[in-house]
């Protein structure tokens, strides 16, 4: 509900504001970060998010494949439910992904996560 995942898959996107508060509004009312949400909401304006994850344009990544496979947001990006302001907090390297690839026994072949084309090896 909190990030739609619009087709075809690969990216989640950021809520309204008003969205955000329609469960905010009784959860941590009197935190900072929570206030400043409300006064987007009520003024109708768009917050300007900053970017906590990024992944390399070279890796081929959805987030609906993961998700559909089981994967949560807190395995991937830490307790994010629990936290009012986010923060880069768990590692997103190539050997954290094969880590958890090896543990879930999901291919480790580059190929599949990564473009195989001349040049881009």
């Amino acid at each position: 509900m909190c990030h739609p995942n619009p087709d075809p898959g690969d990216m989640m996107t950021i809520a309204t504001a008003p969205k955000c508060m329609q469960c905010h509004s009784a959860i941590k009312t009197d935190s900072p970060a929570i206030q400043k949400l409300a006064a987007f909401a009520k003024n109708d304006r768009e917050i300007k998010w900053k970017r906590v994850y990024q992944i390399p344009a070279y890796v081929r990544f959805s987030h609906r494949s993961h998700t559909g496979a089981g994967a949560t947001c807190a395995d991937c990006h830490g307790a994010v439910a629990e936290r009012e302001q986010l923060a880069r907090e768990t590692d997103l390297s190539m050997g954290a992904c094969m880590n958890c690839h090896r543990l879930k026994k999901v291919s480790i072949d580059c190929g599949f996560c990564h473009d195989q084309q001349p040049g881009n090896q």
